[in-house]
């Protein structure tokens, strides 16, 4: 551990969200961060962002396992793909870890990191954003004077990011190597295999993308305000093989509470949409989310209840503070004082399990893997 506050910082990954969000910010906190040492499998864009962060080249590696030999405190996992062996090698390096969302494709891999977490005695977080959101807090806050939940509602409108992205200036470079990116493709493959069996190339290519890129951050959300499911009552995909997808499930809590889940793809519309409505008797509460590709955008919030006979509505915006930048403070304050971080990797873990349970229950007789045990 460094000797003063200030802890010397790894990142692994420097593409489109390190570039958006995490390097911004951690270069901005530099009373809790120094970022010390880069890692891209892309040579350009290595060398770009060790000149914008005033990293030298010799701490820059095309190869993670280079970085782990600096001397860091703690390293930030924020490349593609599976996360596991980035994660697991950092953590068996003695470094504590920050792993951007999805912490990994399987089971028994999240309960591979938990075991190297805890043998190193080191935190390892997951980064679910939304849970740090000043909105979603202020919500959460909220919840108790509703009464019991009766019915809640998760409606994901999801558009094509292209115009997002543009206003980021991402630089990418067409200079990794081939045998590089094939590798990476086969290793994730075979996780894929074992998670969810050998199945359509839509469902590989959706289990991923769209489940762990995506609905994770829905499914993570929804468990922070209400708990665990009992289960998954339904859940379809249509248009059946084929793109665009929707999906929408219906996820079963103790009570009769009953939560109705769609994410769907519509790609025209430059709108993201993103609510989380939860109802009792008395009153309703809507967590309505901006796009996570916009930094400092409200996440506002809708709460509606009785005044005598009276009904009204209280439309709320907590802060203009950033989620990604707040949950970076709470991953400094996690090393510092040696708190369990919220976003955890038994929380992670929850996550992948019900996106597993749903995508079961999308074909109930045609997965394989760890799904298939969770029918």
């Amino acid at each position: 551990m460094s000797t003063t506050n200030q802890l010397k910082i790894g990142v692994i990954g420097c593409g489109g969200i390190a570039q958006m969000m995490h390097l911004p910010f951690l270069f901005s906190m530099r009373d809790a961060f120094a970022i010390r040492a880069l890692s891209d499998i892309s040579p350009g864009v290595l060398q770009a962002m060790g000149e914008r962060y005033q990293v030298p080249q010799s701490a820059c590696f095309t190869n993670f396992a280079g970085l782990l030999q600096q001397d860091l405190d703690a390293v930030l996992v924020l490349s593609g793909g599976d996360h596991t062996p980035q994660a697991l090698a950092a953590l068996e390096s003695g470094k504590h870890v920050f792993v951007e969302k999805p912490l990994c494709f399987t089971l028994q891999e999240a309960d591979e990191l938990a075991r190297a977490a805890r043998q190193a005695n080191r935190q390892l977080m997951v980064g679910y954003m939304k849970r740090y959101d000043p909105g979603y807090q202020y919500a959460l806050a909220r919840l108790p004077e509703m009464g019991p939940i009766r019915y809640a509602q998760v409606n994901t409108l999801h558009p094509a990011e292209d115009d997002y992205l543009r206003i980021h200036n991402i630089l990418r470079f067409d200079d990794v190597p081939p045998e590089t990116l094939k590798a990476i493709r086969e290793a994730d493959h075979l996780k894929l295999v074992e998670a969810i069996g050998e199945v359509s190339a839509n469902l590989q290519a959706l289990y991923p993308n769209v489940f762990l890129g995506s609905m994770v951050h829905d499914t993570n959300a929804l468990r922070g305000l209400l708990g665990e499911p009992e289960g998954v009552l339904f859940s379809e995909l249509w248009p059946q093989e084929s793109q665009p997808v929707s999906i929408t499930t219906l996820l079963g809590y103790p009570g009769d509470l009953r939560v109705v889940y769609t994410w769907t793809y519509l790609a025209e519309l430059r709108d993201y949409f993103q609510e989380i409505a939860l109802m009792s008797a008395g009153h309703r509460l809507r967590i309505q989310f901006p796009s996570p590709y916009l930094r400092h955008f409200p996440t506002p919030v809708v709460f509606q209840g009785m005044e005598g006979e009276a009904s009204y509505e209280k439309r709320v915006t907590a802060s203009y503070d950033e989620a990604f930048r707040r949950e970076l403070e709470a991953f400094y304050d996690n090393i510092i004082n040696d708190r369990r971080p919220l976003t955890d990797v038994e929380d992670a873990r929850r996550d992948i399990q019900l996106l597993q349970q749903i995508l079961a229950a999308l074909h109930p007789h045609g997965l394989g893997g760890e799904a298939a045990q969770l029918l």
